[in-house]
Parts: C-alpha cells; structure tokens; sequence
C-alpha cells in the first residue's frame, strides 16, 4: 500500500514561541521530529537595518528525544544573513537522524531586525 503525500508545515523562529529577533547572541529554534519525512525544507528571510549581520546553522541528533547529542549539519554553505532584507532556502533530501533545529549566531554586536524561519516536511507519494 502506498503512502500519501504529505506536507507539513511550521515556523521554528519567528513565532510567539520563539521569537526572530536578530539583536540577541543566539537564536535555537523549536526542534522538529523529521525522521518519518522525505526531504525537508528551511525557508529563511530576514529584514531590518543595514548592521544585520549572522549565520544560521540547522542542527541535528539521532537522539530519540530530541535532547542531547546536537551537532551541526554540513551545508555545502552556511547561509550568511546580512544586508537590509534577503533570503535562502535550504533543501535538505537525506535524512539520517531524528531531529532538525534551525540556530541563529549573530556575528555583529549592533546587528537589527527580524528573524523568520519556516520548515517545510515532506513525504513522497509511494
């Protein structure tokens, strides 16, 4: 029998939960179970003054639970944020772990603005 397709979608920083805003040291978004999907994507953008300034790392870990164990994915590029506003997408279509986190370094001290990531799961129709 095959599966549906299916998508699922939230925001791991930018939300009421955690917040997107860029002049704090750190940013760790909400984490998410993707070990039952097919590829998951990271849809980021930020907007804000000039001195925007960062990386955004996505971390995972095998742990079951989600709470030890985390480490950083390798990108063929860590996306840098800087500028007024922009955006990058990050695809990722090997998943090999249980959980993803998307996490924010601020690399400039008067770096402004705001943050907002959207996660994107999905599995493949069988």
């Amino acid at each position: 029998m095959g599966r549906k397709n299916l998508v699922y979608n939230f925001k791991p920083i930018g939300s009421v939960e955690v917040p997107g805003d860029m002049s704090v040291a750190d940013i760790v978004g909400t984490k998410s179970n993707v070990a039952q999907y097919d590829a998951v994507t990271y849809e980021i953008s930020w907007s804000g003054g000039q001195a925007t300034n960062g990386n955004l790392i996505i971390e995972y870990t095998k742990d079951p639970e989600g709470l030890t164990g985390w480490r950083t994915l390798p990108l063929d590029g860590t996306p840098v944020l800087n500028g007024a506003e922009g955006s990058h997408l990050i695809l990722i279509t090997e998943i090999g772990f249980n959980f993803l986190r998307p996490h924010y370094e601020r690399t400039n001290v008067g770096a402004t603005g705001s943050l907002e990531v959207n996660i994107f799961q999905t599995n493949k129709g069988a």
